[in-house]
């Protein structure tokens, strides 16, 4: 009886997993809206954003999301823009 409760717990916790990594895969999405921010802005503060954009990328490759995730809000707020601005200025894809 325990075997059967244990592998029904097993397979909860691996569909529940697998469930959340979609939503973490869109963190590693916005590094393109980042890299058309640093276009506008000033040279330095563009060249440190799109170093951390890079590294980001790499992160998100070799599945570390979370980290992912730091690098890119560490060069919105080089580049002082926040994912809200990003998110209205997102490019419309092709129709």
């Amino acid at each position: 009886m325990n075997r059967f409760l244990l592998a029904g717990t097993a397979a909860l916790v691996m569909t529940a997993g697998l469930a959340a990594a979609p939503a973490r895969a869109d963190e590693c999405a916005i590094a393109p809206q980042i890299r058309a921010a640093a276009a506008g802005a000033d040279q330095q503060a563009a060249r440190r954003a799109l170093g951390y954009v890079a590294t980001a990328e790499k992160l998100c490759e070799a599945g570390n999301d979370r980290a992912a995730k730091k690098k890119l809000q560490v060069a919105m707020k080089t580049l002082g823009v926040d994912q809200a601005a990003l998110a209205t200025t997102a490019p419309v894809a092709a129709q």
